[in-house]
């Protein structure tokens, strides 16, 4: 399956890896991005699928660290998979739904 990243999701996870610049090592950081392009590779190859934080909408989501999950979609028939968001997880949960709803 192809990984579409969105728009947002490029924005976000700049900002994230910006964030943890500031707050972590280089390794950390270096392993950060590693476990990122590990999790996304399982995803693209169906190895695992992780659970649903929205059903209806089909939206799943991917703890990355304990501080910072994924939210994607898979669209099956098209053979794709979006990216939607990363989520800094200490931020107000009410930010997460707004970013979820656009």
């Amino acid at each position: 399956m192809e990984i579409i990243w969105t728009k947002l999701a490029k924005i976000t996870y700049i900002e994230i890896l910006e964030n943890l610049t500031k707050r972590w090592t280089k390794n950390e950081l270096v392993s950060f991005n590693n476990l990122t392009n590990e999790l996304l590779e399982k995803i693209q190859n169906n190895k695992i699928v992780y659970p649903y934080v929205n059903h209806s909408l089909r939206i799943h989501k991917v703890i990355i660290h304990k501080n910072v999950s994924l939210f994607y979609k898979k669209d099956a028939d098209a053979n794709k998979i979006y990216l939607i968001t990363f989520f800094n997880n200490r931020m107000n949960p009410e930010k997460l739904k707004e970013l979820l709803n656009k």
